[in-house]
Parts: C-alpha cells; sequence; structure tokens
C-alpha cells in the first residue's frame, strides 16, 4: 500500500502541475552539437579531477553553456540552424496511420503544415507529429492548412496548439460549415488559443513566400456540391523550377473540376484520399504526371489498385506504412526522395 499511495501522490501532483499556467513547457530538445559538447565537457572534468576548476566556475560554466543551448539558431522561434545558409525546400510526408500530415520547411526557415490528424488517439497523433518538429528544432509553425473537415485530417491540430506558436490556420470556405461537435471543439480550440482563421479558394492569386510559389487550385469561393472531400484543399507547391500537389481526400464531383483544368506536370504528388479508387488514381496520373507519389495511410487500407495505376503511368509508389516518412528535399540541382526506412533499391535523383 506505501508504493501504491506514493504513486497515486505522484500522479495527483503532475496532474495538478499540468493544469497550472506555466506548470510545464514544451521545448524542442537541444541541437546535437550542444548536447556532445555537454557530454565532452562532463567526461573532461570527470578524467582529470587536477584540472577541475572551482565548484562556483564550474557552476558559471554549466550556467553559460545553458546559456548557448537556449540563445541558439536552433532554438529561436521560427529559425534553424540550416536555414539560412542552405537554399532548400525540405516536404516530409509523416507516417500517422491514416491520416495526414506534411510538413513544409520552406527555404527562409518558415514552416507550414499540410493537414495534422489520423484516425485514432487525437493525442497520440499531435505527439507524433510533435516530435518530428522537436527533432527538426522547430518549435514555430507559420501556418497549419486544413484540407478539408475529416477528423483524421485535422484532430491533431487542438495539440499542436498547445504545444507550438501557429500563426495562421488556413482552411477552405466550407470547412466549418457542418455543425458536427468535432468541428465545434475545433474552432473552440483554435479561438481559445487566438489563432487567426484564414480562408483560402482558388479564386485567389499564387502567392510567395520567398522564392516559394503556392497556388490554390480548389475548391472554389462557393464551394462544390457533394461531400467534404470534394471540398478539398488543393495546393500546387513550386520552388526551383520543381512541383509538388497536395489533394487531400479530393474526390468527385470536386475531383473532376480540378480535371477539367489544363493538365500540369509535377515532380511529387500525395495520393488522393489515401489512395482511394473513389479518387480515380489513373485519371489523376495522367492529368499531374508524377514522378513520385506518396500514398499517406495505414496497413488494413488497401491501395494495390491505386499503386497499380500510378505505377503504369511511370511514376515511384511510396506507402508511408512500408517506407515510414518520405522525405523530399528540392534544391536548384536536383529532387531528392528519401525513406525513413531504407528499401531495397535506392530511389532515383530528379535533376
Amino acid at each position: 500500500w506505501c508504493c501504491d499511495a506514493n504513486l497515486q501522490l505522484t500522479q495527483a501532483a503532475v496532474a495538478w502541475a499540468a493544469e497550472r499556467p506555466l506548470g510545464h513547457v514544451y521545448l524542442a530538445g537541444p541541437p546535437l552539437w550542444w548536447v556532445l559538447g555537454f557530454y565532452g565537457l562532463l567526461a573532461t572534468l570527470l578524467a582529470l579531477p587536477h584540472w577541475r576548476p572551482p565548484r562556483r566556475w564550474c557552476a558559471a560554466l554549466l550556467l553559460a553553456w545553458l546559456a548557448v543551448a537556449a540563445l541558439a539558431p536552433g532554438i529561436v522561434r521560427g529559425r534553424r540552424p540550416w536555414a539560412s545558409g542552405q537554399a532548400e525546400l525540405r516536404c516530409t510526408f509523416l507516417s500517422v496511420g491514416h491520416g495526414c500530415c506534411c510538413v513544409l520547411e520552406l527555404p527562409d526557415g518558415r514552416v507550414m503544415l499540410y493537414d495534422a490528424g489520423q484516425l485514432g488517439s487525437p493525442e497520440a497523433g499531435a505527439r507524433s507529429i510533435s516530435a518530428y518538429l522537436w527533432s527538426r528544432q522547430i518549435d514555430h509553425l507559420d501556418a497549419v492548412v486544413l484540407s478539408h473537415a475529416d477528423v483524421d485530417h485535422y484532430n491533431a491540430l487542438p495539440g499542436l496548439l498547445k504545444r507550438f506558436s501557429i500563426g495562421s490556420v488556413v482552411v477552405s470556405p466550407v470547412m466549418f460549415q457542418d455543425d458536427a461537435p468535432a468541428l465545434a471543439a475545433l474552432a473552440e480550440e483554435i479561438a481559445a488559443h487566438n489563432t487567426p482563421l484564414t480562408v483560402v479558394s482558388s479564386q485567389q492569386p499564387a502567392f510567395h513566400v520567398g522564392e516559394v510559389r503556392i497556388e490554390v487550385l480548389h475548391p472554389p469561393p462557393q464551394g462544390v456540391a457533394g461531400s467534404d472531400n470534394a471540398n478539398s484543399v488543393v495546393l500546387l507547391v513550386e520552388y526551383a523550377g520543381r512541383k509538388i500537389l497536395l489533394p487531400g481526400d479530393l474526390e468527385p464531383p470536386g475531383l473532376g473540376d480540378v480535371l477539367a483544368e489544363l493538365p500540369i506536370d509535377v515532380d511529387m504528388a500525395l495520393a488522393p484520399h489515401h489512395g482511394s479508387v473513389r479518387s480515380s488514381p489513373t485519371g489523376f496520373a495522367q492529368w499531374c504526371r508524377p514522378e513520385f507519389v506518396v500514398v499517406s495511410g495505414g496497413h488494413g487500407f488497401d491501395a494495390e489498385q491505386a499503386r497499380q495505376a500510378y505505377t503504369s503511368a511511370g511514376a515511384t509508389v511510396l506507402h508511408t506504412a512500408e517506407t515510414g516518412a518520405v522525405t523530399v528535399r528540392v534544391s536548384a540541382g536536383a529532387l531528392v526522395v528519401e525513406t525513413f526506412r531504407p528499401g531495397e533499391e535506392p530511389l532515383p535523383t530528379v535533376h
């Protein structure tokens, strides 16, 4: 009973502290060079006791090194060590099971998310996404784009709002037209954190973030008749002559409207609706002619027909349930695709 009582007391104390303002703070971990320097210095002091300075100097040295971590470029909000010296667009499709989260790290250091959710525990999704962002020394999101009103595309956002400062949440004109309780709760969370809500549509001209061009291809301002999938926000991201297409769960009749536009040629495309046949993989592949296609989904979702359709069109298909996270790095010289789990054969580099 003593152990049980101690555990209950500890649990109660943690729960109480979690509810207090500033009872806990979420931070990105220190950079690798800082960790190596810290343990290297500690090992030196332990191995060479005769060279060890007085305790007050050790304390001052520790405080100075902690200050370096706090002031390091990787910890300062919204900027990372590699952002200033590396002209590269980095797009990572996280493996979140049946759901979607795409992290766009722009060359100027700004960061966007396209969708943030999964089927299952919202908190588990938020933890998974947060862990990746912190591993990249990201503690501020300039924008989070929610493609549409399906929970597997937005249910991690409330958890992210608690962990990160977010510049804006971007949605379609019809995102909050449904009176579903989950959507009402999402709107309340966004408002509670004083996060601006931005509405976009295909009527708006393309906008530039530094040298990155982002165009909203869908939906129109009035939306389209049909499901929330049909009204998915479709983004075309272009940098250094390379194009990445993000279509959410696009399906008819919205899919038909997009495919009726002039065909485009993209380097990387997210398979609409996790590779569902309802999103016409053959027609979609013929319209955008992708070099690579990412299927964001779990093991239980059958995307074999979509895989065959995209492969027949000449695309390399990557499924996040098999490869883990898929990262696309675009620079002036090439487009490089990497997977968390290495495949049997290296992926081609597009020059």
